[in-house]
């Protein structure tokens, strides 16, 4: 049995916007401005983070138009280059790439929670939230009643999900525009200003600070992994795409400018909580209360989004003998991936109870960089490997908008090997620690 095509345009889009807005963009500005002294260099980043966002969702809607089957990367990897670099990003996604995420969203919601309930007194409630092993307990409650949400029937799950992203929209919209309301033009200064100078050493770190932002733009490839669920993939895919990073990068750049000129530099820079530094200065006190609650929604829409993405990748492996292949069974009751949600449930639980998950996306986040850089790449050789294939959709400005892409995703990977040479080797590691699962798998499963 095979997934039906039910999803809308609409609901690509809110997909695409929900997997990207998460807590990346309210706690990496005040890290880079640490790191770069420069408002100007800030802003600058996250306008060329959107730039490359778009670029990659551009290259992609090619590839997905022309295989437009659940799986994103893996699929076209598999049709361009091979069996083994497809098996890999599975690999990392299985391991790393859904289920961390779903992991460390979970509990950094459940923190929030406490932090809004400590402020507002609620003792009774705060007893449980603040105790390490019952906000683990509720961080895994919310992993599985999300996964049981999206068991139960794609459209049941994918209204939820559209319901909990036009909360986060609305959120981040309502903050953006109560902050500029607030805001007093005397700080315009503050979004070019600069606090040291920049040294031909530091360079490198202004590429680990565009991989810094990069990972609050991680997300803008989502729809290409329910592409096998969207009507019309051929029209409504590239659109998808397009407006999903364009809204996205739209509202990053407007709450960079809310962030930057709400308060001086010194209490932004190389702070973690910069929306609730920013909320503060803007609203008051009381706001960074508010600001925990709207936080912990924010974070909810996105568990939500990676439980119905991660697992479409498990179908596109299960169905090619990559992976076990109950986890390509589609339930006829509810017509959706029971074993695949389930098997990315409990990997989500390990890694709640473990306490690593956050260690392990920082330490694989120039892993999951690796792949979506091949499959631009593979655009190119597509090209003139598959000229005959029919293309209904082309990428725009060929062949500067992949290349760009891959040029500047490249950079960034350099600067991560120089700066954060531990975590990026252990990323290499652990990706090549595949290689051999694979050839151990194809020889015992497959070959038997």
């Amino acid at each position: 049995m095979e997934l039906k095509r039910q999803l809308g345009l609409y609901t690509g889009i809110l997909v695409i916007i929900a997997d990207m807005i998460g807590t990346g963009i309210f706690m990496t500005t005040g890290n880079i401005l640490g790191i770069t002294q420069n408002a100007f260099i800030v802003m600058l980043l996250w306008i060329i983070g959107g730039v490359v966002a778009l670029c990659g969702a551009l290259s992609y809607s090619e590839l997905a138009t022309i295989w437009p089957d659940a799986g994103g990367e893996y699929v076209y990897l598999k049709k361009i280059f091979g069996n083994l670099p497809a098996f890999l990003t599975g690999w990392v996604s299985l391991l790393v790439g859904f289920t961390a995420p779903v992991a460390t969203s979970s509990m950094l919601l459940v923190q929030y929670l406490n932090t809004f309930f400590v402020n507002i007194n609620a003792t009774s409630v705060t007893a449980y939230t603040g105790n390490v092993f019952w906000q683990k307990t509720i961080a895994c409650g919310i992993i599985v009643m999300f996964a049981f949400t999206h068991i139960i029937g794609v459209r049941k799950g994918s209204n939820i999900q559209n319901i909990l992203t036009v909360i986060k929209i609305a959120i981040v919209i309502a903050f953006i525009g109560a902050g500029f309301y607030v805001l007093n033009s005397s700080g315009i200064s503050r979004l070019y200003a600069h606090y040291g100078q920049l040294e031909i050493k530091t360079i490198p770190f202004v590429g680990l600070s565009l991989l810094m932002v990069m990972f609050a733009y991680t997300g803008w490839n989502g729809a290409t992994y329910i592409a096998g669920e969207i009507t019309n993939p051929e029209k409504n895919l590239p659109k998808i795409m397009f407006w999903g990073v364009t809204i996205t990068t739209i509202l990053y750049i407007l709450l960079n400018v809310v962030f930057l000129m709400s308060t001086d530099a010194s209490s932004i820079m190389g702070k973690d909580e910069i929306g609730a530094i920013a909320a503060k200065a803007l609203f008051g006190p009381e706001a960074s209360n508010f600001f925990s609650i709207t936080i912990a929604l924010i974070l909810l829409s996105s568990v939500s989004a990676q439980m119905m993405l991660g697992p479409r990748v498990y179908f596109a492996m299960a169905k090619n003998k990559m992976i076990f292949h109950s986890l390509a069974k589609v339930n006829e009751r509810f017509g959706t991936l029971v074993h695949a949600i389930l098997l990315q449930m409990v990997l989500a639980i390990i890694y709640v109870y473990s306490g690593s998950a956050m260690t392990l996306v920082i330490y694989m986040g120039f892993a999951l960089n690796v792949f979506p850089v091949l499959a631009v790449i593979g655009l190119i050789v597509a090209r003139k490997k598959f000229p005959d294939l029919k293309r209904t959709y082309t990428t725009p400005l060929y062949p500067l908008v992949p290349l760009t892409y891959i040029i500047l995703s490249i950079i960034m990977m350099i600067a991560a090997l120089c700066c954060w040479t531990i975590t990026s080797a252990f990323a290499i590691g652990v990706l090549l620690l595949g290689i051999p699962v694979y050839y151990v798998w194809q020889r015992k499963v497959v070959n038997q």
